[in-house]
């Protein structure tokens, strides 16, 4: 296995980042991670991330066969937030959203009770233009906070409202893959989530999570939400104005307080945002590349593109919230 620290990881707060495998292209990737497990999952909780380049090209079956081999079982997409396509089984399309529009950093399904630790990313046709996958450090966001903007979200946590279904975002389906509202009541009283029918077709959640969480293995503290993804102060601002003008604040489709249900300064939302800036990892797509990424120890997001873009996504490993 050969390593080097991609050129990419200096950030302005100089943790070391994405960890660069580089191998001659004749090596199937499910091969070499089978072979190199051990390894692969020490630089994992090291650096966060993980990018193979230069072995053999691979399709959505052979990344199936790479995520049994390291992660083992892939997981279903459920309690979704945005819109994909499953391309195999437990294999999805990256978010289809407009290319001319960026993808705010997260970590995957921190707003649900059960997240997956490992992330894939696998590119099978790079744009021609823009189009990266930044990822940033959760240990260095939460260090880069200041010292009250990390003590509010510690004792307060933060609260989501998404309003789904009536034809804006998705749909009920698309979010809980049944519109049986005795299925879907039941799991979100599983869940820790408060639903409420708004009419025929439109329902609205809620639920308190923790911002600040610690690592399964490393122990580690990190920022793992959704806080500023999910709120409007995130958004540009004709965006932002457009949205509130038409569905007013209770109708919007995501957004974000503190946990109490206070609302969070727009300051904060800047604060957080910077965080992401100073701490991305960003480095240009080539084909073949997979991507490991350790959801709680790097979110990720997607940059604004022109061209075809094929990146193939899947993750795996459940973690659970009281575990």
């Amino acid at each position: 296995m050969t390593n080097s620290t991609d050129d990419a990881a200096a950030t302005e707060t100089g943790r070391p980042g994405l960890l660069r495998v580089e191998a001659p292209s004749d090596i199937p990737l499910a091969r070499h991670v089978a072979e190199h497990r051990a390894e692969l999952e020490s630089a994992l909780l090291r650096h966060g991330a993980v990018l193979l380049r230069g072995f053999a090209e691979a399709d959505s079956d052979h990344l199936s066969e790479v995520v049994r081999a390291f992660s083992g079982e892939p997981l279903a997409y459920g309690e979704r937030s945005s819109p994909r396509s499953e391309v195999s089984t437990g294999v999805y399309t990256s978010t289809d959203y407009p290319a001319q529009h960026a993808i705010q950093m997260h970590n995957e399904s921190s707003y649900t009770n059960t997240w997956p630790l490992h992330l894939y990313f696998l590119c099978q046709q790079p744009p021609a233009e823009g189009g990266e996958t930044p990822i940033a450090d959760s240990r260095a966001l939460l260090a880069t906070l200041s010292d009250r903007t990390r003590e509010l979200f510690r004792e307060r946590g933060w609260m989501y409202v998404r309003n789904i279904g009536g034809g804006l975002g998705l749909s009920v389906r698309d979010v809980f893959q049944t519109e049986d509202m005795t299925e879907i009541e039941a799991y979100c009283r599983r869940n820790g989530i408060q639903v409420t029918r708004v009419d025929d077709d439109r329902l609205r959640l809620s639920a308190r999570r923790d911002a600040i969480r610690t690592h399964p293995r490393s122990g580690a503290e990190v920022w793992f939400n959704h806080i500023s993804f999910f709120n409007v102060f995130s958004m540009d601002e004709e965006i932002r104005t457009g949205l509130l003008e038409l569905y007013g604040e209770n109708f919007l489709p995501t957004h974000t307080y503190f946990g109490d249900g206070s609302p969070i300064p727009a300051e904060v939302i800047a604060e957080i945002l910077d965080a992401y800036r100073r701490n991305s990892i960003v480095f240009p797509w080539q084909r073949g590349d997979l991507l490991i990424v350790d959801n709680m120890l790097m979110s990720h997001g997607r940059r604004p593109y022109r061209g075809a873009r094929q990146i193939r996504v899947s993750m795996a490993q459940p973690v659970h919230r009281d575990r």
